[in-house]
């Protein structure tokens, strides 16, 4: 049960690290974005969160290099990524008509906005 919660740990983990990194702003992506756009909001991370951002990678690391070096963990990990698996494959299966009626309402959103801006644009 300890093993199945470090397993559980380590795909959360992995799941933070990924979503904060890709929170990040490119360094030279910023430096174009400014010259070209200035309705744009330039957002850094403070200097807690790069530091905290930094220590979870490198738990997760450590996690890492250890399940990769224990064969029961490894296992563990598999089972418990497969049924993760599973349980995706069974909520998308059942909500899907709820997904398509969203996905649906979010593009009939998108396309207004977008029309009602080309109105805008046309008009002076």
């Amino acid at each position: 049960m300890k093993r199945l919660a470090l397993l559980l740990v380590l795909v959360l983990g992995l799941a933070a690290t990924s979503a904060a990194r890709s929170q990040q702003p490119a360094k030279d992506a910023g430096s174009k974005a400014k010259a070209g756009v200035t309705d744009t909001v330039d957002l850094k991370p403070s200097r807690e969160l790069e530091k905290s951002l930094e220590d979870l990678a490198a738990a997760v690391q450590a996690l890492a290099v250890r399940i990769a070096s224990d064969p029961q963990i490894k296992a563990a990990a598999m089972q418990v990524a497969s049924g993760a698996v599973t349980t995706a494959q069974q909520v998308v299966a059942e909500q899907s008509v709820q997904i398509q009626e969203a996905l649906k309402t979010a593009a009939e959103r998108i396309s207004a906005a977008q029309s009602s801006q080309h109105q805008k644009v046309k008009k002076p």
